[in-house]
């Protein structure tokens, strides 16, 4: 039975792992300017990243302070969450 269990835990273990992007990154700063026809956010560092697909623009606004989560292994940086 604790074989069993034990099992569960490592398999529930692997596959939540395994969801999260490997590449994922981590940035803070103020929002610069939302461009909605590119699909881009610029930070205050200068930096820019892309939104995905169905982005809330209404959520977000110039001079808000942010911390963005996105893919750093892309061309340019995928925004995955703020």
């Amino acid at each position: 039975m604790t074989r069993r269990i034990l099992a569960l835990f490592a398999s529930s273990f692997l596959t939540v792992a395994l969801s999260i992007p490997a590449m994922a990154e981590e940035s803070d700063g103020v929002i610069e300017s939302i461009d909605q026809e590119r699909s881009e956010l610029r930070l205050s560092d200068g930096q820019t990243y892309h939104l995905p697909p169905g982005f809330d623009y209404g959520a977000v606004a110039q001079g808000m302070a942010v911390v963005v989560i996105y893919d750093a292994d892309a061309e340019r940086p995928q925004l995955r969450a703020i």
